[in-house]
């Protein structure tokens, strides 16, 4: 229930820092996008209960973010990220 609650906290300053800040510095970037890993980690941790698969979901999320952000629309990427993803799961499952 607590990741619940971070999840909803985290939603609350992100809607706060859309709100309030102009995306025009670095710093802004970088804490949009700590917030965007914290909310999906508290999301994916709270729904699976497992560590590794969190990470890795807000990890991707943060990537596919940081794609839109540097241009890169096109449909391969999100397919090239999503295997990459997976492969990465699969690697880290046999370990």
């Amino acid at each position: 229930m607590k990741w619940l609650i971070a999840a909803i906290s985290g939603l609350c300053a992100l809607g706060w820092l859309m709100n309030t800040q102009e995306p025009n510095r670095p710093i802004i970037y970088s804490l949009f996008f700590s917030i965007i890993f914290c909310i999906t980690y508290s999301i994916a941790f709270f729904l699976t209960n497992i560590v590794r698969r969190s990470l890795i979901l807000a990890s991707g999320v943060v990537g596919f973010f940081l794609l839109r952000l540097v241009g890169l629309r096109e449909p391969i990427y999100i397919l090239l990220l999503g295997s990459c993803l997976i492969s990465l799961e699969l690697y880290l499952q046999k370990r």
